[in-house]
Order: C-alpha cells, then sequence, then structure tokens
C-alpha cells in the first residue's frame, strides 16, 4: 500500500509539468526524487514521508507514524566514513537530553540507520533522526507577519516569556555540559501559535559535551550569529580558536534576543562593519538596548540582560548559569503589572476609612473609576478623598484615571488634583473624564498639576462634553506649553460648543512641543470653521519629527477650503486618520484634497471618514486617482456613507483599489446608504482578488439596493481571494433574498483560511432556510475562531431558532458562535 501511495504522489508531481518545466528540469533532481522515492517504501520504523520541511546540509522532513498516525519531523543524514562518528556523537546526545527532558527543547524521539544500494550497485547509509514536529521557525514566522503587517512587534510578556524560556533551555543544556553552538532563529521552533511557545531545536550535529570551557576547539555556527571571538577567528580562516562555547552561545542568543524584541534583521554589510570595530559595535549594541527599553517599558531588567549577554568582551560577558541566577535573584524579565482599581473593587467597598490601595512601590496606576456614575456627588467625593490620601507613591511613572459620564466637577475634582500632585515623575499620563462637569475652573485645576510633570512624554486628556468655554481654554492650555519633552498628545474637547476664539490656543501648546511625533486632536461638534485647518497646516511645518496624525473636526462647518488646508499639511507622514463627517465638504475639496494627498509619498495607513458631505462620484474619481500614486500605502479605510456617489462612485474607487501596485493588507470600505447597486459591486470583485496580500477585510453595504446578482459577484470573488482570514460584512437592508443570502454563504465556504466571520444581514428578507447553509458552512471552515451572524428582522419564527440551537450541538466546531435570528420586537 505505501508503495503505491508513494509512486502515486511522485507521479503526480511529474503530470504537473509542462513543456517549458521539462526544457529546464535537471536530472540530478529526478534522480534524488527516485532515491527519496525508494527511500520512503523501504523506510524502517514504520514512518513515511509527507514533506519536505528543510534542505540545508541534512534534509528534514514532515513524516508520519503509520501506525499511531502521529505526525513528526525526520532529519536524514547521508552518513559517510567521516561523518558516522559525528552522528553517533550527536545521538549520544540527543539521549542524554531525551533522558532530561526540556519543556522548549525539541523532543527527540527515535533513531535509525538505513543502507540502500544504488543502481550503481553502491552503498550508501542514512541517518535518520526522529522529533518532535513543530509549526515553523522564529525567522519564517516574524518574516510571515512583518508581511502582513510592516510594523509588527511582540507584545511585552511574548518578549519576557520568549527571553526566559530561551535562557533556562540553554541553563538546562549547560548544566548536562552541552553546548549547542548554531543559536540562530532558524533553530528556534514555534510549537504554539496561540501561546507563542518555542522551543530550541537542532541541538545535535554542532553541539558539543564540554570537559574544559575555554579550549581550542572548532569554531563554528551560523555566520550571522556568531559571537565576536568566534567570528575573528572566522575572519583570519582559522579552523580552530581558544574560547568559552557557553558564553559564545550566550553572545548568538543575545542576537536572537535582539531581533525578537526589535524584528529587525542586521544585514550583512552594516554587521562587519560593527564587528570589525569594537568601538562601533559597542555603541550599536547600547543604542539598540536603550530603544528595547523604550518599547517594552514594563519588562524589568530587560536592558541589563541584554548587556550581560552581549558583552563584547567574553570575560565580562555572563554565561547562561549566571544568567539565571540572576533572573531569579533580582526577578529580571518580569512584566511589571499595573496597580489597578475597578468598578468591582468600588462596588465591594463599604468603609472607605478602611479602604486600601495595593500601589507601594508600583511603576504604574491605572484608576478605573466608573463604577462611581450611580453615586451621589458627597459619595463620589469620599471615595476619590480615600484614594488620595494613599496615593504616595513617587515611583510612579504611568497613571490612568477614568471617571467617565459621572457628577465629576470642581469641587470633586480637588482631590484629583491632589493625585497629579505627588506623581510630578510621570512619564505617561491618561485622563478620561469625558462627560461630566468641569467646567472652566476644573480645567484649570487640572491643568495647574499637568504643567508640572515637566519629564511627561504622553498625555492624554480626554474633556469632552464638560461645559467648557473659550475663557477656560485660553486660561488653563498655555500652562501646558513647558512640557517639551512631549511625544504622544491627545486632546479630546468635542461638544463642548467652543467658539472659533479659543482655537489658536490649541495650537501655540502643539507647537511649543517640538519633539511630537504622534498628535490626536478632537474638537467634534464645537463652533469652529475651516479656521481649524488653517492652523493645523501651519503647525505641523513646526513638527519635523510628526509621523502619526489623527484630527476629527466633525460637525463643524471646515468646508471645501478647510479640507484642502488639511491635504496641504499631511505631507511627510506616515499614519493619517481624518474624521470630517457632516463638515459641508464637496467636490471641489475633494478634488483639491486628493492633488495634496498624491504627493505623500511616506504615507502607510490612510483612515477618510467623511460620511454626510456633498460628495458625489466627481470627487471619488479624485480620490481614486490619488490613491495610486501613494508606493507606501498598506492600510486603507475609507468611509463615504451618506453622499451621493452611487454606483459611478464606488466603481472609481473599487476600480483605483483594484489598480494599485502596492499590495494592501488590511481594507475598510464603508458606502452605506449611497444608492449602490449591483452594478457598484464589479470593481469591488475585483479589487478582492488582485489585492492577494489582503488578510481582512470590512465592507458596509447597508441600505443600498444590492441583490442577488451582486452575491454572485462576491460569490466569484472569495474563490480566488482564498487568503482571506478575517471578513466584516455589513449587508442589511439590502433586498438579497433567500438566494442572494445562499449564493452569499456557498462563496464564503471557499475562504479555507477563515478565521473571523462577521456577517450583518438584517432585513435582507431571507427566511429560516438559510439557517442550514450557513452552518455548513462553519464545517467547511476548519481554521474557524468566531462567527457572528446578524439575521433579525427576517422571516424567521420561534421554529427556526428551535431548529438552530438543535443545529448547533451537531457542529463540531471550538469557534465560538453566535447566530441571531428573532425578531426584535417579539415577545
Amino acid at each position: 500500500m505505501q508503495l503505491i501511495i508513494a509512486y502515486e504522489l511522485w507521479f503526480d508531481q511529474v503530470n504537473r509539468f509542462n513543456q517549458s518545466d521539462w526544457a529546464n528540469f535537471d536530472l540530478s533532481k529526478l534522480q534524488n526524487q527516485i532515491l527519496i522515492l525508494h527511500f520512503i517504501i523501504m523506510l524502517p520504523g514504520e514512518y513515511k514521508y509527507l514533506s519536505i520541511i528543510a534542505r540545508t546540509w541534512n534534509e528534514v522532513y514532515m513524516a508520519e507514524n503509520v501506525i499511531s498516525k502521529q505526525k513528526c519531523c525526520i532529519k536524514q543524514v547521508l552518513i559517510d566514513s567521516s561523518l558516522k562518528e559525528r552522528f553517533s556523537l550527536e545521538i549520544q546526545i540527543l539521549q542524554k537530553i531525551k533522558t532530561n527532558p526540556h519543556p522548549n527543547i525539541i523532543a527527540f524521539e527515535d533513531s535509525f540507520y538505513y543502507e540502500k544500494v544504488t543502481t550503481q550497485d553502491k552503498s550508501i547509509t542514512f541517518g535518520c533522526i526522529v522529533m518532535e514536529l513543530g509549526i515553523t521557525n522564529l525567522s519564517q514566522y516574524i518574516k510571515s507577519k512583518k508581511q502582513s503587517d510592516p510594523d509588527f512587534k511582540f507584545k511585552e510578556q511574548d518578549v519576557a516569556n520568549f527571553y526566559v524560556s530561551m535562557i533556562k533551555a540553554h541553563t538546562h543544556l549547560q548544566e548536562m555540559k552541552i553546548a549547542h553552538r548554531d543559536i540562530k532563529p532558524e533553530n528556534i521552533i514555534l510549537v504554539n501559535d496561540e501561546n507563542l511557545i518555542f522551543k530550541v531545536c537542532d541541538v545535535g550535529f554542532g553541539t558539543e559535551i564540554i570537559d574544559e570551557e575555554s579550549r581550542s576547539r572548532t569554531i563554528g555556527g551560523t555566520i550571522g550569529y556568531q559571537s565576536p571571538e568566534i567570528y575573528a577567528a572566522f575572519k583570519r580562516r582559522k579552523p580552530q580558536a581558544k574560547y568559552n562555547p557557553y558564553k559564545s552561545d550566550v553572545f548568538s542568543l543575545g542576537l536572537v534576543f535582539l531581533l525578537f524584541a526589535t524584528t529587525q534583521v542586521i544585514s550583512k554589510q552594516q554587521r562587519e562593519e560593527l564587528f570589525d570595530d569594537e568601538r562601533k559595535l559597542n555603541n550599536y549594541l547600547k543604542v539598540l538596548r536603550r530603544k528595547i527599553k523604550e518599547t517594552y517599558p514594563r519588562i524589568k531588567g530587560i536592558s541589563k540582560i541584554l548587556k550581560l549577554m552581549l558583552e563584547v568582551s567574553p570575560d565580562e560577558r555572563y554565561d547562561f548559569i549566571q544568567l539565571n541566577e540572576i533572573i531569579h535573584e533580582r526577578a529580571y524579565l518580569e512584566v511589571k503589572q499595573p496597580a489597578k482599581i475597578n468598578h468591582q473593587h468600588l462596588q465591594s467597598i463599604t468603609q472607605f476609612e478602611k479602604f486600601q490601595l495595593d500601589i507601594k512601590n508600583k511603576e504604574d496606576v491605572q484608576l478605573d473609576l466608573n463604577g462611581m456614575q450611580n453615586k451621589s456627588q458627597e459619595e463620589q467625593l469620599k471615595v476619590l478623598e480615600a484614594i488620595a490620601q494613599q496615593v504616595k507613591n513617587f515611583q510612579m511613572v504611568t497613571l490612568q484615571i477614568k471617571l467617565e459620564m459621572s457628577n465629576l466637577n470642581v469641587k470633586t475634582v480637588a482631590p484629583l488634583e491632589k493625585i497629579l500632585s505627588r506623581a510630578l515623575n510621570l512619564k505617561e499620563l491618561s485622563l478620561q473624564f469625558w462627560n461630566n462637569r468641569l467646567g472652566n475652573l476644573g480645567l484649570l485645576m487640572l491643568s495647574k498639576a499637568i504643567m508640572k510633570m515637566v519629564g511627561l512624554k504622553r498625555l492624554n486628556l480626554e474633556v469632552s462634553s464638560n461645559m467648557l468655554s473659550d475663557e477656560g481654554i485660553n486660561n488653563s492650555l498655555p500652562l501646558l506649553e513647558n512640557l517639551v519633552q512631549m511625544e504622544e498628545l491627545r486632546l479630546d474637547f468635542g461638544l463642548n460648543h467652543l467658539p472659533i476664539e479659543c482655537c489658536e490656543a490649541f495650537f501655540t501648546v502643539i507647537c511649543a512641543m517640538p519633539k511630537l511625533k504622534k498628535l490626536d486632536l478632537n474638537l467634534e461638534s464645537n463652533y469652529m470653521n475651516q479656521v481649524l485647518s488653517k492652523m493645523v497646516n501651519q503647525s505641523l511645518k513646526k513638527l519635523p519629527n510628526l509621523t502619526h496624525l489623527i484630527i476629527n473636526f466633525s460637525n463643524n462647518p471646515i468646508q471645501n477650503e478647510g479640507f484642502y488646508e488639511l491635504g496641504e499639511s499631511i505631507q511627510g507622514l506616515e499614519y493619517c486618520e481624518l474624521i470630517l463627517w457632516s463638515c459641508e465638504i464637496k467636490d471641489l475639496g475633494m478634488e483639491e484634497f486628493a492633488k495634496e494627498l498624491s504627493k505623500c509619498q511616506k504615507l502607510k495607513q490612510l483612515n477618510l471618514v467623511l460620511w454626510n458631505n456633498s460628495i458625489t462620484k466627481r470627487g471619488c474619481e479624485a480620490l481614486g486617482q490619488a490613491l495610486l500614486k501613494l508606493p507606501q500605502l498598506s492600510v486603507l479605510v475609507i468611509d463615504l456613507s451618506k453622499n451621493r456617489i452611487e454606483d459611478d462612485g464606488v466603481r472609481f474607487l473599487a476600480k483605483a483599489i483594484h489598480e494599485m501596485q502596492q499590495s494592501l493588507r488590511e481594507l475598510k470600505l464603508w458606502i452605506e446608504n449611497v444608492n449602490c447597486t449591483c452594478y457598484g459591486l464589479r470593481y469591488v470583485n475585483r479589487f478582492l482578488t488582485s489585492q492577494r496580500k489582503l488578510r481582512s477585510i470590512n465592507l458596509n453595504f447597508r441600505s443600498n439596493q444590492i441583490g442577488l446578482n451582486g452575491m454572485e459577484l462576491l460569490y466569484n470573488c472569495f474563490g480566488e481571494a482564498v487568503q482571506l482570514e478575517e471578513v466584516k460584512m455589513i449587508l442589511d437592508h439590502n433586498p438579497l433574498g433567500e438566494k442572494g443570502v445562499d449564493t452569499l454563504f456557498q462563496g464564503l465556504q471557499k475562504l479555507k483560511q477563515l478565521q473571523k466571520l462577521i456577517l450583518s444581514l438584517e432585513s435582507v428578507q431571507g427566511t429560516g432556510g438559510q439557517v442550514t447553509v450557513m452552518l455548513q458552512s462553519i464545517r467547511s471552515w476548519t481554521g474557524l475562531k468566531e462567527m457572528h451572524v446578524n439575521f433579525l428582522k427576517n422571516q424567521t419564527d420561534w421554529g427556526d431558532e428551535l431548529n438552530l440551537r438543535n443545529r448547533l450541538l451537531e457542529v463540531q466546531s471550538t469557534a465560538k458562535i453566535n447566530i441571531e435570528l428573532k425578531f426584535i420586537n417579539q415577545q
């Protein structure tokens, strides 16, 4: 049976070749295939190969135990007389590890030799090592993540877990007198992608059992991850050098740690320049450690650990056992958890005088006081005073206070001012006080406390809907001008009915922060006009480091001139989000904005929320032409709902997305209530197939005239857009009918990589018969993790509800599934 399967697999590969393939075909490859084929047939130990994983010095295969059906990994080594002793030593090392296993070292399962007589009557010997099978290696994992998200970085807890697990794994090896000698990302295997569990592999061929740490031994390892002492010997073409293999391994792992924390690979040229100059290398590593510490500030001692691992001099460098000891002694690489209080804590408090905050020596404090919305002003004041009395922690670096939609006013803001006055060393402050009654005096009190935090780098001040006026703004905001270290600023002053007279105060403060990288300004629903945009344009020219901008000027009469000014101000940005609904923008404004947008060559992410303006197909055509000229764009969000763009407008936008030379990784297109029919979806169908790197789409076609023909277009495109992993679609209030819903789900069934599906199909003239199609779809998505379908206000009854519940019990899926069928008003 194995013989038949093996030959069928091989001939299937051969039959796929066309004429050009045969013309360029290498006969030696064919011989190699035949050799592998014979090897599969005769393979002892009852294993069979499924596919090749890697081909370097050796060949690595995914295999299966034909009895247990358990998948595994087999490394196959062609053994000659010179390698036989080396292979025996590798098995000896693996047996030693098998006797003393570690959860972060790939498990060794079996080994065997296999002799084969070739067609030339020569005998060749293979050594085979059976190991635990992983998903991918660290290098490939980072590469795939960066392809889908260029700004990808690991979470703090993942970084800490990885560092600790790798140090412990190599400490375990050192305690057994084993040195790896080829640590690199390719030799670190991901075995669990949900919890990000990595394991060390390839402990064997280059590995050495150590009898003496510092003696002359052969140099080895991969060039990109060699220690300085190994690299120096390699450059001098010395086959041997005197070095400590554990400390050399520590440096190699340190370089892997740099990759894990930054996701940036050092180029070959840069590496040679650094390793040929010890001073340059030291400076480079110092800068990188500082950057990692800033990126992951809550990981205790991360910079110190990297310093101990990446000392250029081996004498000053720690080995694994020393690293492991200092991690335990000083609790290094622990993620500092913030001190928290939330509404559950508040509800459990009965006596405020006995209430204790656990914030001793905590650098991060989060006070979520939103549980006090229903308390009276007197009760609220008691809670805040009790908290203020206990906040005497001068070690705080970050502080977050949430108190939204409450009774916060001048009287109750006093204890909050006291808390802020004791936190002068803050680097990050977030005050979320929207929908209260602070008034001008309350804002002034907060501003006086914040102005003393001269080292503040990140500030989030949310005081929308707080009964403020231009007098309060003009008196309070200038106090923040001395916060010159600010890098990220969010000011939310929406819904305060502010007049244009206070505009200048906002931009004077912003201009006083020369280090600003990210700015988020919300002035929604005030009494302002296009002067706002003019001041933004003038201010941003004074901020050379700004890369991220979020502007929300919605429900202000910005008009065409204001939109043009914003377009002129965003050149040089990498991230731009403009929220401008109900701003009286027309086609002329869109055309002028598009001219400036086309000059934004660095733009990677663009969010345009422009619903409820007066834009038509003419404006859409101009925007589409501008999108074609943004070479770096990878994330695009466009919301043109409630405009008069109709089919032609949708077509212009979709055609531009289809013709983009750059690849989008994320797309959100909202065209709700724009009088779109099936004709408008023709190019939507095309861009879903042409944008091959799209993993996530979010489409809102609510309240249009899209019917069965539109669903047939989507059905066809889903057959080609098989790479999609996440789909969100809103199709409410469209005349899809039974056939339209069935066609949609039959198309979605083609998305074999689908992990998350969110569909809203409210009032689409569907019936309970579509439930069966929905549930059939679930079976075709083997990787599905979440599915939510809103099927309200369709022709379903309680019988359909009961059928759904029973059928869901039959569906074998671990995904979170929710299908809503009932009428909203049904009792």
